[in-house]
């Protein structure tokens, strides 16, 4: 234990953030970028330091903040651990405190680890997985929402768990997502604070009393690290030695002792900490990345597209006005994109070649992924093809070449926006707008500040916009991808805030196809089912894919670490080396002799 926190007693967890900011600033007074000071203070060769996950000073450790510090969120297993972690190479969920799991009917039981244990040693119990799961249902948590999918949560033995899925909102494919994110908590730690003195609180005044409580003195948690110390600049872990984990690998310890995330300003600083081996790991956009293998930093594979692929960003398009409710115009639009410049200009090669569709076709997703069908449906560059759909369809053109719809009307200018700074995304969106323009469609992009893009977004106030529908791979994908952009269940008017579908895309066919997937089981099924979806995707044209991205852009430095697991030792996924199934990765790093 670092001597600047208190003993870990319960009256002296909740320790004053002055205090702690006070203490910190003198731990890392130094506050400089080469991490020189830490070289005595926290051996290298014990310490891997991360980067590229925390962009600002943390305010709270509190996991059921909605934006909690690293690594409090979702499933970043190093303090607190979810039950499975996604492994976004296999496509499946590896055990962690849960063991196994097997879905019956409406029911989904998972037995849990009999290892399992808190960071004090005293064991985790199915009481804390209902405890955790209950406080999400009984008050508005960032994953409250969760509980659409499920009636009830029960214990079925000592060490089993029932999770009863919604029969009103049956998802089979979610309810595995839920149960891969959420980080279970120790009851005994949040109980207290939920009921001491809430007599006359209501639910949200309760929630709020929670998350005052900023758990950054020793948090109890269950994983292999333990806040250690933090800075506005740096949150140092360290490792618990009696991690219960250590009996999956074993019996050993996680390779390093501490692991310190590191915050910039801005990517250029994280690349060029990378590039000098103060950064181990760093999840940040790199342009140009082979001109730094020569500095021993590495990526997944070794030549393009160096990353693995997972998300597809899209241009999406306000479906509620024309020209965008013509299929036709939608599907011109999606043959007019220089996808090959977009790849090379915008991505630096860091995507394989974009094929038809909205399904991956590599990975977990090939299966579910027709070839024949996108040869036969899909959208590829070709300008004169897009003329060809337009004057088909009833357009023409101006003496000024610009586009007439087919009742004789010019189509007015349109936008095309992103985030102001996403220099990867301007660059993208510059490009379309290029291939759209060579069209006649009279468009001009747009780069706004990130809340008012997001609020314009949410709302439905754009023609053109871009966005990564579902930009994680999780067990529901390929099916939430599709929900995303084009589900009318949570339809609202434009004007109105929408968290999916915000193009307003409306098909009943669609929505029909979306509702029966989660309820098959049987595997042809569920492919003719996915290849029907995709069919549908590519006539319509509901949103226009644009390149495939990484989860993460999972680079390393080998001065310090080797054995990074890699293309050529894929042991284990490339999550960073903490997001779901990829923490196992820790225990097998080496310091570099």
């Amino acid at each position: 234990m670092h001597p600047l926190f208190k003993e870990n007693d319960t009256s002296s967890r909740i320790v004053s953030l002055v205090t702690i900011l006070v203490t910190a600033c003198a731990l890392f007074m130094a506050g400089c970028s080469s991490g020189d000071q830490d070289v005595t203070r926290f051996p290298r060769n014990q310490t891997l330091y991360v980067g590229g996950f925390q962009w600002g000073p943390p305010t709270t450790f509190n996991p059921l903040d909605g934006i909690p510090a690293w690594p409090m969120t979702g499933n970043m297993n190093l303090v607190y651990e979810t039950l499975f972690g996604y492994n976004q190479l296999t496509g499946q969920l590896e055990g962690i405190i849960g063991k196994e799991y097997r879905l019956e009917d409406t029911s989904l039981y998972v037995t849990l680890n009999e290892n399992a244990a808190w960071q004090d040693g005293t064991p985790l119990t199915v009481d804390d997985v209902i405890y955790t799961f209950q406080i999400h249902k009984n008050y508005n948590t960032h994953l409250h929402s969760h509980w659409k999918y499920l009636d009830g949560i029960r214990k079925t033995g000592d060490n089993e768990i029932e999770f009863i899925l919604s029969k009103e909102n049956y998802n089979r494919f979610i309810v595995l997502d839920i149960i891969s994110v959420t980080p279970i908590i120790p009851k005994k730690v949040f109980e207290p604070l939920e009921t001491k003195g809430t007599e006359d609180m209501s639910s949200d005044q309760i929630l709020t009393k929670i998350r005052k409580f900023r758990n950054d003195s020793l948090p109890l948690g269950s994983g292999p690290y333990t806040l250690y110390a933090y800075s506005d600049r740096k949150i140092v872990l360290k490792r618990v030695d009696s991690y219960w984990g250590n009996v999956l690998y074993e019996a050993r310890q996680a390779a390093p002792t501490y692991i310190i995330h590191l915050s910039f300003t801005d990517n250029d600083k994280f690349n060029l900490a990378l590039q000098q081996g103060d950064l181990d790991i760093s999840q940040t956009f790199c342009p140009q990345i082979w001109n730094k293998f020569n500095k021993g930093v590495k990526t997944w594979y070794p030549e393009q597209p160096y990353y693995v692929p997972a998300i597809i960003p899209c241009l999406l398009m306000g479906m509620t006005k024309a020209p965008f409710d013509d299929v036709a115009f939608r599907r011109a639009c999606a043959h007019a994109i220089d996808y090959e410049k977009i790849k090379i200009v915008a991505m630096y090669g860091y995507s394989p070649d974009l094929q038809p569709g909205f399904i991956l076709p590599f990975g977990a997703e090939k299966p579910y992924y027709s070839t024949e069908d996108a040869e036969k449906y899909g959208a590829a560059f070709n300008t004169q093809k897009a003329r060809e759909i337009l004057k088909e369809a009833g357009y023409s053109w101006g003496e000024d070449s610009l586009l007439i719809d087919p009742s004789g009307n010019k189509i007015r200018t349109l936008n095309a926006t992103c985030p102001s700074g996403w220099t990867d995304w301007e660059t993208t969106v510059k490009i379309a707008v290029t291939g759209l323009r060579d069209i006649g469609v009279d468009v001009r992009e747009r780069f706004l500040e990130y809340p008012i893009w997001d609020k314009n977004l949410k709302n439905g106030l754009f023609d053109f916009t871009m966005r990564t529908p579902h930009p994680e791979l999780s067990p529901s994908c390929p099916w939430i991808r599709f929900e995303k952009v084009m589900s009318s269940r949570h339809w609202a008017p434009v004007g109105q805030v929408m968290y999916e579908n915000e193009g307003r895309y409306k098909n009943a066919a669609a929505d029909s196809l979306l509702l029966a997937l989660p309820e098959l089981s049987d595997d042809a099924a569920i492919k003719e089912a996915y290849h029907e979806l995709n069919r549908l995707f590519m006539q319509e044209m509901p949103a226009i894919p644009l390149m495939y991205r990484p989860w993460h852009f999972y680079q390393f430095s080998t001065k310090h670490w080797e054995n990074f697991p890699t293309s050529d030792d894929p042991y284990a996924p490339p999550q960073c080396l903490m997001v779901g199934a990829g923490v196992k990765a820790l225990w097998q790093l080496d310091p570099q002799k």
